[in-house]
């Protein structure tokens, strides 16, 4: 099973689905306010949480956005060896312990390649299990040509 795909396999308008989904647990998002330093209390102190707009923590918005990405790897991203840039990341709905986040991609524009490798725009969006938008994000991702003698 091959694990991303080469330059040549992406075309702009190439949609994918990706699988499975990622339940966020308690767990999840305390470990990453704490590995990443991200002390706001409105993900790690629940009678704060209690008093805002959501009367609840919310996950942080980076575990998010990592979730969706990473889910994209095995149809896309799993040979890039490197990312451009992060851009048109938008936060459409908020995100709560317990909710499982699915995400899709579209590929939105290609580069001719350079020296073996081409660029490829993807946009990538999260849902959460009601279908409701959370996440929307474009980045810019450096993929592999196939290699020469390597077949199709």
């Amino acid at each position: 099973m091959s694990y991303g795909r080469y330059f040549e396999e992406l075309e702009p308008g190439q949609q994918f689905r990706h699988w499975p989904g990622r339940t966020i647990t308690e767990h999840d998002d305390t470990l990453f306010s704490l590995m990443s330093m991200n002390q706001h209390p409105l993900h790690i102190d629940e009678n704060y949480a209690s008093e805002t707009q959501h009367g609840r923590r919310l996950v942080q918005g980076p575990l998010v956005i990592s979730l969706v990405i990473g889910m994209s790897q095995a149809d896309i991203g799993g040979r890039s060896p490197a990312t451009i840039e992060y851009r048109e990341v938008r936060h459409l709905g908020p995100v709560f312990h317990g909710d499982t986040i699915y995400a899709e991609s579209r590929i939105v524009a290609k580069d001719e390649p350079v020296e073996g490798c081409g660029v490829i725009t993807v946009e990538s969006r999260g849902a959460n299990q009601r279908g409701e938008a959370i996440l929307s994000i474009e980045r810019r991702i450096v993929v592999p040509c196939r290699p020469a003698g390597t077949g199709q």
